[in-house]
This record gives structure tokens, sequence and C-alpha cells, in this order.
């Protein structure tokens, strides 16, 4: 059963800016570990941009299936995003994330993500099954 559905668009040049200007400050605050580990397997600066911005689109994404925004205690670390061998995108959950996907009962959770030159785009559907 559904129990959330989520999509966001982010501008490429907004993160670009905002990277340019908080440097690793800005990465420590949208990223987890594992996710910045992922980051700094991107070489170019392009990559790295894109890697972000894909990243931030599910996570606002994922924070509109829990019906709570980042306006609501939930941190962008709670949500990590990663790929597994082939590239599929995968979620972790933690700490307020973690605790309203359990008062929502999802236990699953499926995300798409694309991307252009200038935007990213992510889907979220959260899922009890």
């Amino acid at each position: 059963m559904i129990k959330g559905v989520g999509i966001d668009l982010v501008d490429k040049s907004r993160i670009g800016s905002a990277l340019k200007k908080h440097g690793i400050n800005f990465e420590n605050k949208i990223l987890s570990k594992n996710e910045s580990i992922e980051l700094s397997q991107r070489k170019t600066f392009s990559k790295k941009i894109s890697y972000i911005s894909n990243n931030f689109a599910c996570k606002e994404a994922l924070s509109k299936v829990l019906g709570r925004g980042f306006s609501e205690g939930i941190r962008f670390k709670d949500i990590e995003i990663l790929r597994n061998d082939e590239g599929k995108p995968f979620v972790n959950l933690y700490g307020k994330a973690l605790d309203e996907a359990k008062v929502l009962s999802i236990n699953n959770i499926q995300i798409s993500i694309s991307d252009s030159r200038e935007s990213s785009i992510a889907m979220a559907i959260g899922e009890s099954l």
C-alpha cells in the first residue's frame, strides 16, 4: 500500500553556488559520511554538483513522503541516499526520518533520480508492505 509520494526539482546552479560559497561546510550539512565517501569518487566539480544536487532532490522528495519537511526536525543527514554496485540509488533512514517512517508504517521506499545539465529531479514513494 502506498503511504506517501514526493517529488522535487533542484536547479544545479543553486547547488553549485552554495558549494562554491560554503565548500565543505555545505557538504557536511547535506551529506552523511557514506555519501561524502561516494562524493569523493566524483573527480570533477561538475560531477560533484550533480551528485549533491541529485541527493538533495531525493532527500526533499522523501521529506514530502514523510509529510514533515526539513523545518519539522528532520535533518538532511537523517536521509541517506547511496548507490549499489550497479548505480541504483537506495535509501537509509536515521533519527527523526526513521521515527516518522515507523509512525506512518512505511517499511519500503522506492526512489528514482534523473538529471540534465541544468537540473535534478527525484521521486520517492513510501510503501507499507
